[in-house]
């Protein structure tokens, strides 16, 4: 399966995507390896749980770069 990689444009809201209690400073890195997550919710509820607000996060950005929400 192809991994997602962050766009050039979404880079900079990188920061706004949800507190991932990560202590990695490079935040797209972040964000990255959480969208690309399909943990078992059953193996690791708070992981999962994450992962899918992530997901969503990533998801409404997109709709508002597509609708030309964004600057």
């Amino acid at each position: 399966m192809k991994k997602w990689k962050m766009p050039k444009w979404m880079k900079p809201y990188a920061d706004d995507i949800c507190n991932t209690g990560d202590n990695d400073q490079d935040r797209v890195k972040v964000v990255e390896r959480l969208a690309n997550g399909r943990t078992d919710i059953v193996i690791n509820m708070p992981l999962a749980v994450l992962e899918s607000c992530v997901h969503s996060q990533v998801l409404l950005l997109n709709k508002l770069h597509a609708d030309g929400k964004l600057k």
